[in-house]
């Protein structure tokens, strides 16, 4: 379940009218990902890290 809000939250804010621009000409990334609190490891759902 929290993967997939993730998902939906990256979603939103790559769709969002302020961001959408900065997104296309790749001066900003919208990277979703989930933090594990049992590993401490970070695993990316969607986007491009940086």
């Amino acid at each position: 379940m929290a993967r997939a809000q993730v998902e939906l939250t990256a979603h939103d804010l790559r769709s969002n009218q302020d961001l959408a621009p900065l997104v296309k000409k790749g001066g900003l990334a919208v990277v979703g990902a989930y933090y594990s609190l049992d590993t401490g490891k970070v695993e990316v759902l969607s986007g491009k890290p940086a």
